[in-house]
């Protein structure tokens, strides 16, 4: 008998162990498979919202322009590139460059814009010709004005202090600009191609007169009837840049080798495209160290006070120009079209 028994209590384990689960079991994995479901639809719905983000919020936060400690990014520069109308990326890229620079450089002259003074240039836009008006009417063309330029108010009233800050930085410049500057007086023969122009050169080498030469081949009628001369030149004057460069580099009485000269030229849809119009040879027949400027140089230099200050103002800031890849790059620019393009 005690065999017996304990035969059937060494069996029990074994039949506990083969009985099916109890029935909360059931439960248990239905909870299991909704978890793995909502995590599988949470893993699909931060992949959507991943790529939503990369396409449509991250590329309008991507920082275009740094000057110094300065950021612009590329919502602001499609708002800008929008407003200016037909303009391509690059010259967007420098405009803002160069008035960030202006911000920063500016001051050093005491040269500031004043709240008040922006809402005085806000209120001379809206008077226009009109002697009077109401505060409402102002306000409701204000909220207009910005909902066209789709500009939020701090950034419509920056653009505006940006302008204020050229012109009085400009105007500053220039009141300051010498009378009296180093100059060269030049020569020129203007032909059609490169061999013609290396020909005159080769013989003027060989011992003939430059007026002459100019007299017989230069197709600039009214410099040629005077033997090709030109007239005296400052540096940031008149002069087209390629030629200026060579006439302060010459010594005097030394003749330069062709420089090209690029102009436009209309295609038959009437848009200008760069060309190559002709060649120049440059003698320099004079110098002088200190010569005071004639008017046409003298408003010329004025009129690029500021350009001239920003080419050397950049030097002393840290700008970067970046893109979705390496830098401003064509995918880039490419992108920056597709934008404009969309109606």
């Amino acid at each position: 008998m005690s065999l017996s028994r304990r035969k059937r209590s060494d069996k029990r384990p074994t039949d506990q162990a083969t009985n099916p689960a109890p029935v909360g079991g059931g439960h248990q994995g239905r909870w299991t498979r909704i978890i793995i479901a909502a995590v599988v639809i949470a893993l699909i719905a931060g992949t959507i919202g991943f790529f939503a983000y990369q396409q449509y919020v991250a590329p309008y936060r991507l920082v275009v322009i740094t000057v110094d400690d300065t950021d612009i990014r590329m919502d602001y520069f499609l708002k800008r590139i929008t407003l200016a109308g037909e303009v391509d990326p690059i010259s967007m890229l420098t405009q803002l460059t160069e008035e960030q620079i202006i911000i920063l450089g500016a001051p050093q002259y005491g040269i500031e814009v004043s709240p008040e003074e922006i809402d005085e240039t806000l209120k001379t836009m809206f008077l226009g010709d009109s002697e009077s008006f109401s505060e409402s009417e102002f306000k409701e063309w204000y909220r207009q004005s910005l909902n066209e330029s789709e500009l939020s108010d701090t950034e419509y009233r920056d653009i505006l202090a940006i302008g204020l800050l050229s012109s009085r930085l400009h105007r500053y410049l220039a009141e300051r600009v010498p009378t009296v500057a180093e100059q060269v007086q030049i020569h020129i023969i203007f032909v059609e191609t490169f061999e013609e122009a290396e020909e005159a050169r080769s013989r003027w080498a060989a011992g003939e007169d430059f007026g002459d030469l100019a007299r017989e081949l230069s197709l600039d009628e009214i410099t040629g009837e005077q033997g090709g001369e030109l007239g005296w030149f400052p540096q940031g004057g008149t002069l087209n840049p390629e030629v200026e460069f060579e006439a302060f580099s010459l010594a005097t009485g030394n003749v330069s080798q062709p420089i090209t000269f690029v102009g436009e030229e209309a295609t038959p849809q009437g848009e200008p495209v760069p060309a190559i119009l002709g060649y120049y040879i440059i003698k320099v027949s004079d110098k002088a160290a200190a010569r005071e400027l004639d008017e046409a140089s003298l408003n010329a230099i004025k009129s690029n006070a500021l350009a001239e200050w920003i080419s050397v103002e950049r030097g002393k800031h840290t700008v970067k120009w970046h893109g979705f890849n390496n830098g401003f790059d064509s995918y880039t620019d490419a992108w920056i079209r597709f934008q404009m393009a969309k109606p």
